[in-house]
């Protein structure tokens, strides 16, 4: 494939940083999306807000596909709902009305609802009570929606991302703690090293979509809790997450979020995963062994 002319949006992001790396890498002409105007040199700026219709309509001019990572990690349901949910509806209207090709939305595996035991594929059930989930997630259920909603015929990727992870962030919400205990139970963690996140990304918009397509993605190797508690050096007292499954399932009032059933379930609950469709689809795989990355990440 040639050179593609990309908009990346949170570029200045975790996710969003490593998209703009990898789509430099691969030769492409990368244009980012930006509210203070910063960036680096080999990218053109785009200074302006999500929200702000002259905004968009000059980050999308000439524009082959839109990789779509802003949404920012707040506790404000008004703020998140602004920019995650209302932010996606105006840009992917925008970039359909401007004739580009191919629009990829950074979704999340957090929207999935948590079965225990349960293998987790593309077919698997979205979160049927988001009211009961974070903040987060609620936005993300909602955006998926709306990207679908406004894309218009443009190709759509949704790509479901496993927790993010590598240097400078190895917290996530699939590994808790109740003050010194550490919560355990068995299952993969569905994590996503960082530059695993930023191909991902990239390969979806040189893939042509069939309409609207979600895939799941995440590392091929993927610890358990305890493997993970191992390599970073968490330690304390292990509490099991069926313990505090049973207590979600006990009429307390004024419970914390993670001892609201929905929430714990996602986030702690053994579960296995399946990443087959992104590597038929994507020809991507994400190999890089855990513990070597881990390695990388703690240097």
């Amino acid at each position: 494939m040639g050179a593609l002319r990309l908009l990346v949006t949170g570029a200045t992001g975790y996710v969003g940083a490593a998209v703009v790396r990898e789509a430099l890498a691969r030769g492409h002409a990368v244009r980012v999306l930006s509210r203070d105007g910063r960036s680096g040199g080999r990218v053109r700026v785009v200074t302006g807000d999500l929200l702000d219709a002259d905004t968009l309509a000059r980050a999308v001019d000439g524009i082959d596909a839109v990789i779509h990572c802003a949404s920012p990690l707040v506790a404000d349901d008004r703020q998140m709902t602004r920019i995650t949910v209302t932010g996606t509806a105006r840009l992917f209207r925008a970039a359909a009305a401007a004739g580009v090709g191919r629009l990829v939305l950074a979704g999340s595996m957090g929207v999935y609802a948590g079965r225990p035991e349960a293998r987790i594929d593309e077919t698997s059930p979205v979160e049927p009570r988001p009211e009961a989930r974070d903040v987060y997630t609620r936005a993300k259920i909602a955006q998926e929606a709306v990207a679908r909603e406004h894309r218009g015929g443009t190709g759509l990727w949704v790509l479901r991302l496993g927790a993010v992870w590598g240097a400078g962030r190895l917290a996530h919400g699939h590994v808790a703690r109740l003050g010194p205990v550490r919560v355990t139970g068995p299952g993969e963690l569905p994590i996503l090293q960082r530059a695993h996140a930023g191909e991902a990304l990239v390969r979806a918009a040189e893939t042509a979509p069939d309409g609207a397509e979600v895939l799941n993605v995440l590392d091929a190797d993927r610890p358990t809790r305890a493997a993970w508690d191992a390599a970073t050096g968490r330690t304390g007292p292990a509490l099991s997450w069926r313990l505090l499954d049973a207590a979600a399932g006990l009429p307390l009032p004024g419970k914390p979020g993670l001892l609201r059933r929905p929430a714990l379930r996602a986030r702690l609950a053994p579960m296995t995963y399946d990443t087959a469709r992104a590597e038929a689809r994507l020809g991507w795989r994400g190999g890089t062994p855990f513990a070597e990355a881990m390695a990388e990440a703690l240097e």
